[in-house]
């Protein structure tokens, strides 16, 4: 993504923190994107653009994300000489951990940013005043996102308790020199996501500003709202947003092209990915550089469990995100996975497809249990689309529902979904191929999310740090 050189006076002005300060405690020197900086449609647009820029960062989606959930989970294994993000693979991690750190420090530093703009005072003429309102839009929804994020990340699920009241992380909305935040509850943070969402789809237009993908549309925003209602099982609503968006023209890659879906950008399948270019200079900060062996130029620290491989028939095309690598041997052979196979990180991230939009509403409807065909119908948009020959599913009920998982597992692996999965259906992580010292992780254990960094609960004493650390 083009970076702007007046983003280092809109986004990183005086980002230096004390060490007797607390991230969420910024003083008005250290802000991000202040907002009386902003005072016109281009500092809105230069301020939003840097936010994208912040997001597509390594300790964000542009590899933890995606790749702390997936260690902890099942789906992946380490390499014997796995030297990244171990502790998260062997899931002992703790609070002087760096990616929890930076994932904390940084989503927050983005959520200033985001602050800044939604709180801006910028007069447009007439003619621009729709472009305003999409940038707002954008924003709003961008902050949505990372809360939702975060909330994943250092909070357990939503139903964890049964009226999601147990800790999830501080909602800063505005600037405040003098906060130190206690956490919000979980129930608090997922309304807060849904009210962004929502605001942001009264602003903007289905059409994104760089007519692509890689930033957001109100489409786009919609799909990220269908993860969210179906994460809080509000399964009517997770239906009602992912039938608009499957409704609005954006079509699956066909079998014939699966590959293309990881080679090409902003495909017919994609509705939301972040940028990735040769000039934002990734290198094996990437998410496949920790996939890809040293051979070809990667670090190949994490391999592909036999768990989630065997699951798949052997006429399958998805079975192209699988490479044989006869240098591995014993527990650790014989596949690498070869979804991200760009070793410079050049490839964009893909955050939601349209396959999963449909795995959505497939999950819906059977939770709903008033339109079963329709959910049959769904799950095997996407068995067929990767295996034209697949019988027809009639299962129902549960069978169903473990149908749709077994899907969405075989769909959406090493896409950072796999852990969510299985805390919101409170099943344990069991690692049969397993090459870590933990193969077994009971449900809602305490090391199946972040610890809160150290960093801020030394200088912030309204904060509660996470049972187990």
């Amino acid at each position: 993504m083009k970076k702007y050189n007046k983003i280092l006076l809109l986004i990183m002005v005086g980002f230096f923190l004390s060490c007797s300060e607390s991230f969420l405690e910024l003083t008005p020197q250290s802000s991000v994107a202040n907002e009386d900086a902003i005072t016109n449609l281009e500092d809105l647009e230069t301020s939003i653009t840097g936010v994208y820029d912040e997001i597509q960062g390594a300790y964000y989606y542009g590899r933890y994300m995606f790749m702390v959930p997936d260690v902890l989970s099942d789906d992946v294994k380490q390499n014997l000489s796995a030297n990244r993000i171990v502790d998260y693979a062997e899931h002992v991690q703790n609070v002087s951990d760096g990616q929890a750190n930076a994932l904390w420090t940084g989503m927050y530093f983005a959520n200033n940013a985001l602050n800044n703009i939604i709180n801006s005072d910028v007069e447009v003429t007439a003619s621009s005043q729709a472009s305003k309102e999409h940038i707002l839009g954008e924003a709003h929804a961008l902050r949505g996102l990372i809360y939702f994020d975060l909330v994943k990340l250092f909070a357990q699920h939503y139903t964890f308790t049964s009226d999601a009241s147990h800790a999830g992380v501080p909602l800063i909305l505005e600037f405040d020199p003098t906060l130190e935040p206690s956490r919000n509850t979980v129930e608090e943070v997922y309304n807060q996501v849904i009210l962004d969402m929502t605001t942001a789809l009264s602003l903007m237009s289905d059409t994104s500003r760089s007519s692509n993908s890689s930033t957001l549309s109100a489409i786009s925003v919609k799909a990220l709202l269908s993860r969210v209602y179906l994460y809080k099982e509000d399964w009517a609503n997770a239906e009602a947003m992912a039938t608009d968006v499957i409704n609005t023209g954006y079509s699956l890659v066909d079998n014939d092209n699966y590959a293309t879906l990881w080679d090409n950008d902003n495909t017919s399948e994609s509705i939301f990915e972040i940028s990735m270019t040769e000039s934002d200079n990734v290198g094996g900060n990437g998410i496949a550089g920790l996939y890809i062996s040293a051979a070809a130029g990667g670090y190949g620290d994490y391999l592909p469990s036999n768990d989630v491989v065997s699951l798949y028939d052997a006429d399958d095309v998805r079975m192209e995100n699988f490479v044989i690598d006869e240098n591995l041997a014993g527990d650790y052979a014989p596949y690498r996975v070869d979804k991200y196979s760009h070793v410079l990180g050049y490839d964009n991230v893909k955050v939601v497809r349209l396959a999963e939009i449909y795995l959505i509403r497939a999950e819906a409807r059977a939770q709903i249990g008033t339109d079963i065909t329709g959910a049959q119908e769904d799950l095997d948009v996407i068995r067929k689309r990767a295996l034209p020959t697949a019988i027809s599913t009639t299962s129902t009920g549960d069978d169903l529902i473990d149908a749709i998982f077994l899907e969405r597992r075989l769909e959406l692996c090493f896409e950072g979904q796999r852990l969510w999965d299985l805390m919101r259906r409170k099943k344990d992580i069991v690692r049969t191929n397993c090459t870590s010292s933990a193969c077994f992780i009971s449900y809602a254990d305490d090391t199946n999310i972040l610890p809160i960094p150290q960093d801020e609960t030394d200088v912030n004493p309204n904060i509660e740090q996470n049972p187990g650390y």
